[in-house]
């Protein structure tokens, strides 16, 4: 009797703790931890001489950015590559990937297995077609979310590139497993989910939607099945219409793209079960090494991706400005060619006064014959 009495105070204990919180009384402390002085956290980061040889290297923003989330004063941004694929790491936080995926397709998901990083080299840019994370759900459909800083230019080929490689390996894959017996009809959906925190013109230009899913439809109706679907979000889009966070998918993208606290505090009120998801960033507070060490090859990555964007905006520059000279050309070209027909036109006009001209002189010259034989004839 007194142990179920205990074991009833237990249970009222446990709930007790879980109601400490409500919504409305989150605050940054209870997101990121205790906050502490920035020569506190400046002395986190110079204990380590490789991770303060790291952090001098960065840009002064960049170091500022990291002095105060180590102060517990603002967020980390998920949409560094390294980052997102920290808390988003399938093996270790399956279910995140899954609630996440169930957001974006709009339907309950569940990841089979993790796929290796594997893909054919992309002969412009020296990298590997995948770069994020790869899963294949539980219906055989494959998944591959990428995050951007900076949307790429030509997103449509690039996407078309990428399935193109997913399909490819696929079909391999089970044609050898099975053998005659293979069919297309065994080939799964392929489906790419770009996030982009900076999104081309493209996705700007149909503002203010924010998510773009790509859909396959003939123009007569018939029904044929497509493997490969691209899912756009853009993040930026997102931010510029989005206020209230009412539904998960909206939860799902302020958490992997704001680091500002008020947005943190109005996302966990909403829905506190992300708060699991910022005590995993929060752990970074207490490794700087560790911090400095993913944060340099964020940066890296980011440094790369810019280069790669700055070349392919030089070269639609180039190509551009080359189809402005051709322009200028053909219109130079024309406005000469209608100068000569012109100056031809002018020629022959010139050409048939001298005509006029020679034949009225000769009539003169005539008359003037007529005229002197008529006075000396009398």
């Amino acid at each position: 009797m007194k142990q179920k009495k205990n074991k009833k105070k237990n249970n009222k204990e446990n709930i007790k703790s879980k109601k400490v919180l409500k919504p409305a009384s989150y605050k940054l402390e209870d997101i990121l931890g205790a906050a502490i002085p920035r020569a506190e956290a400046l002395a986190a980061i110079q204990e380590d001489q490789q991770a303060y040889r790291l952090f001098s290297g960065f840009p002064p923003v960049e170091q500022e950015r990291l002095i105060a989330f180590i102060q517990g004063a603002q967020g980390l941004k998920i949409t560094y590559d390294t980052f997102f694929k920290h808390v988003m790491n399938p093996d270790m936080h399956p279910s995140r990937l899954e609630h996440f995926l169930s957001a974006v397709l709009e339907q309950p998901v569940k990841i089979r297995m993790v796929l290796p990083m594997e893909g054919v080299r992309m002969a412009d840019a020296g990298s590997f077609v995948i770069m994020d994370i790869v899963v294949e759900l539980s219906d055989g459909t494959i998944v591959n979310v990428e995050i951007q800083k900076i949307g790429y230019l030509f997103p449509g080929e690039r996407a078309s590139c990428y399935s193109a490689d997913f399909i490819m390996r696929q079909y391999n894959r089970v044609r050898d497993d099975r053998g005659e017996r293979f069919s297309f009809r065994d080939l799964k959906p392929v489906i790419l989910i770009v996030l982009m925190e900076s999104s081309p013109a493209p996705f700007k230009s149909v503002f203010p939607s924010y998510i773009h899913r790509e859909k396959t439809v003939y123009d007569s109706g018939a029904l044929v099945k497509s493997l490969s679907k691209t899912i756009y979000i853009s993040l930026d889009t997102f931010h510029a219409v989005v206020h209230n966070i009412n539904t998960e998918l909206e939860a799902w993208l302020m958490f992997l793209s704001t680091d500002h606290p008020a947005d943190m505090i109005r996302l966990v009120s909403a829905f506190p079960e992300f708060l699991t998801c910022y005590r995993d960033i929060m752990e970074f507070r207490r490794h700087p090494k560790e911090l400095m060490h993913m944060y340099s090859e964020a940066l890296a990555i980011l440094d790369r991706n810019t280069e790669i964007y700055m070349c392919e905006e030089l070269k639609k520059e180039n190509i551009a400005l080359k189809e402005e000279n051709e322009n200028l050309r053909a219109e130079k070209d024309a406005a000469l060619s209608e100068k000569e027909m012109e100056l031809s036109e002018k020629e022959m006009e010139l050409s048939e006064k001298e005509m006029e001209l020679s034949e009225k002189d000769a009539e003169i010259q005539k008359l003037k014959k007529q005229l002197h034989q008529l006075m000396f004839k009398d």
